[in-house]
Protein backbone atom coordinates (compact mmCIF):
# COMPACT_ATOMS: atom_id res chain seq x y z
CA UNK A 1 0.00 0.00 0.00
CA UNK A 2 2.86 2.58 0.74
CA UNK A 3 4.25 1.32 -2.05
CA UNK A 4 1.65 2.06 -4.26
CA UNK A 5 0.79 5.34 -3.13
CA UNK A 6 3.83 6.93 -2.25
CA UNK A 7 4.72 5.54 -5.71
CA UNK A 8 2.36 6.95 -7.77
CA UNK A 9 4.28 10.09 -9.57
CA UNK A 10 4.36 9.04 -13.20
CA UNK A 11 6.82 10.93 -15.12
CA UNK A 12 4.80 13.64 -17.24
CA UNK A 13 7.02 16.74 -18.70
CA UNK A 14 6.24 18.45 -15.23
CA UNK A 15 6.23 15.54 -13.21
CA UNK A 16 10.08 15.20 -12.69
CA UNK A 17 10.26 19.26 -11.53
CA UNK A 18 13.21 20.31 -9.93
CA UNK A 19 12.33 19.66 -5.88
CA UNK A 20 8.43 18.59 -5.87
CA UNK A 21 6.41 18.26 -2.96
CA UNK A 22 3.73 16.18 -1.44
CA UNK A 23 1.19 18.56 -0.38
CA UNK A 24 -0.83 15.35 0.91
CA UNK A 25 -3.84 13.06 -0.44
CA UNK A 26 -7.22 13.60 -0.20
CA UNK A 27 -9.35 10.51 0.94
CA UNK A 28 -12.77 10.35 -0.50
CA UNK A 29 -15.29 7.32 0.14
CA UNK A 30 -18.93 7.39 0.21
CA UNK A 31 -19.01 4.65 2.70
CA UNK A 32 -16.15 3.64 5.67
CA UNK A 33 -16.66 1.22 7.99
CA UNK A 34 -14.94 -1.01 10.07
CA UNK A 35 -12.66 -1.57 13.71
CA UNK A 36 -11.60 1.60 14.80
CA UNK A 37 -9.02 1.76 17.83
CA UNK A 38 -9.18 5.28 19.85
CA UNK A 39 -8.09 8.24 18.04
CA UNK A 40 -4.81 10.48 19.33
CA UNK A 41 -3.21 13.70 18.50
CA UNK A 42 0.53 13.83 17.24
CA UNK A 43 2.28 16.24 14.96
CA UNK A 44 4.01 15.97 11.55
CA UNK A 45 5.20 18.52 9.02
CA UNK A 46 3.41 19.32 6.02
CA UNK A 47 4.81 21.78 2.87
CA UNK A 48 3.08 24.05 4.55
CA UNK A 49 3.68 23.97 8.24
CA UNK A 50 6.64 22.06 10.58
CA UNK A 51 5.35 20.19 13.74
CA UNK A 52 1.62 20.65 12.55
CA UNK A 53 -0.81 19.20 14.67
CA UNK A 54 -3.03 15.94 13.41
CA UNK A 55 -5.45 13.51 14.06
CA UNK A 56 -3.77 9.92 13.85
CA UNK A 57 -6.99 7.47 13.14
CA UNK A 58 -6.07 3.51 13.18
CA UNK A 59 -7.95 0.72 12.61
CA UNK A 60 -7.78 -3.02 12.64
CA UNK A 61 -9.69 -3.12 9.55
CA UNK A 62 -11.87 -0.76 7.26
CA UNK A 63 -14.11 -1.46 4.38
CA UNK A 64 -14.58 1.64 2.03
CA UNK A 65 -16.99 2.16 -0.87
CA UNK A 66 -17.06 4.94 -3.66
CA UNK A 67 -13.28 5.35 -2.79
CA UNK A 68 -11.04 7.91 -4.40
CA UNK A 69 -7.68 8.78 -3.57
CA UNK A 70 -5.62 11.74 -4.87
CA UNK A 71 -1.85 12.22 -4.26
CA UNK A 72 -1.19 16.29 -4.66
CA UNK A 73 2.25 17.25 -5.60
CA UNK A 74 3.42 20.44 -5.36
CA UNK A 75 5.85 21.59 -8.41
CA UNK A 76 7.46 24.63 -9.75
CA UNK A 77 5.19 24.23 -12.57
CA UNK A 78 1.84 23.98 -10.39
CA UNK A 79 0.28 21.24 -9.08
CA UNK A 80 -0.06 17.60 -10.63
CA UNK A 81 -3.05 15.35 -9.28
CA UNK A 82 -2.63 11.42 -9.31
CA UNK A 83 -6.09 9.93 -9.08
CA UNK A 84 -6.67 6.50 -8.01
CA UNK A 85 -10.22 5.21 -7.85
CA UNK A 86 -10.61 1.15 -7.79
CA UNK A 87 -14.38 0.14 -9.44
CA UNK A 88 -14.94 -2.05 -6.34
CA UNK A 89 -15.15 -1.70 -2.34
CA UNK A 90 -11.65 -1.49 -0.65
CA UNK A 91 -10.50 -3.53 2.34
CA UNK A 92 -7.87 -2.44 4.62
CA UNK A 93 -6.16 -4.21 7.67
CA UNK A 94 -3.72 -2.08 10.25
CA UNK A 95 -4.44 1.19 8.22
CA UNK A 96 -3.23 4.31 9.73
CA UNK A 97 -4.03 7.89 8.66
CA UNK A 98 -2.51 10.95 10.38
CA UNK A 99 -4.83 13.88 9.03
CA UNK A 100 -5.24 17.26 9.45
CA UNK A 101 -8.73 17.69 8.10
CA UNK A 102 -11.45 15.33 8.14
CA UNK A 103 -14.98 15.65 7.33
CA UNK A 104 -18.42 13.60 6.51
CA UNK A 105 -21.86 14.01 6.65
CA UNK A 106 -23.39 11.11 8.53
CA UNK A 107 -22.85 8.07 10.87
CA UNK A 108 -24.65 5.08 10.94
CA UNK A 109 -24.77 1.60 12.74
CA UNK A 110 -22.28 -0.71 10.86
CA UNK A 111 -22.75 -4.70 10.08
CA UNK A 112 -19.02 -5.21 11.30
CA UNK A 113 -16.40 -3.16 13.52
CA UNK A 114 -17.58 -0.11 15.46
CA UNK A 115 -17.97 3.01 13.22
CA UNK A 116 -19.67 3.76 9.91
CA UNK A 117 -19.34 6.95 8.05
CA UNK A 118 -20.70 8.34 4.68
CA UNK A 119 -19.32 10.84 1.94
CA UNK A 120 -16.11 10.81 3.97
CA UNK A 121 -12.97 13.38 3.19
CA UNK A 122 -9.99 13.22 4.55
CA UNK A 123 -6.61 15.33 4.03
CA UNK A 124 -3.54 12.98 4.99
CA UNK A 125 0.08 13.12 5.24
CA UNK A 126 0.66 9.80 6.05
CA UNK A 127 -1.22 6.59 5.06
CA UNK A 128 0.09 3.03 6.18
CA UNK A 129 -1.55 -0.06 6.07
CA UNK A 130 -0.10 -4.13 6.34
CA UNK A 131 -2.78 -5.54 3.77
CA UNK A 132 -4.98 -3.97 1.10
CA UNK A 133 -7.31 -5.24 -1.67
CA UNK A 134 -7.80 -2.64 -4.20
CA UNK A 135 -9.61 -4.22 -7.28
CA UNK A 136 -9.25 -3.09 -10.64
CA UNK A 137 -8.19 0.45 -10.26
CA UNK A 138 -8.10 3.13 -11.88
CA UNK A 139 -4.76 5.59 -11.96
CA UNK A 140 -5.22 9.39 -13.72
CA UNK A 141 -2.59 12.05 -13.76
CA UNK A 142 -4.03 15.91 -14.01
CA UNK A 143 -1.79 18.78 -14.22
CA UNK A 144 -2.91 21.60 -12.41
CA UNK A 145 -5.92 21.75 -10.28
CA UNK A 146 -6.12 23.49 -6.68
CA UNK A 147 -5.87 22.42 -3.18
CA UNK A 148 -9.16 20.97 -2.21
CA UNK A 149 -8.45 21.12 1.67
CA UNK A 150 -7.10 23.24 4.32
CA UNK A 151 -5.77 21.93 7.37
CA UNK A 152 -7.80 22.19 10.87
CA UNK A 153 -6.45 23.52 13.52
CA UNK A 154 -5.36 22.18 16.40
CA UNK A 155 -8.90 22.75 18.16
CA UNK A 156 -10.74 21.70 14.99
CA UNK A 157 -8.99 18.70 15.22
CA UNK A 158 -9.51 18.23 18.92
CA UNK A 159 -12.75 18.56 18.36
CA UNK A 160 -13.16 15.60 15.69
CA UNK A 161 -10.98 13.46 18.18
CA UNK A 162 -13.68 13.96 20.69
CA UNK A 163 -16.57 13.30 18.48
CA UNK A 164 -14.78 10.09 16.86
CA UNK A 165 -14.39 8.63 20.47
CA UNK A 166 -17.88 9.16 21.65
CA UNK A 167 -18.54 7.43 17.82
CA UNK A 168 -17.11 4.39 18.81
CA UNK A 169 -17.31 4.50 22.65
CA UNK A 170 -21.43 4.31 21.93
CA UNK A 171 -21.47 1.71 19.07
CA UNK A 172 -22.92 -1.70 20.96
Amino acid sequence: MILIISGLLISSKDSFASDPKIIGFIIEATQMEGTMQEPSMTVGDTTVQKNQAMLELKFENLSAEGLTIKKLVKSPQGIVTIDMSPEDKVLFNNLSLKVTNAQFSENYLPTTGNFGLKNIKLLAHSVTANHSILPQFKLSLNEGGQVEMESKSEEELLQMKTYLQQLISNTP
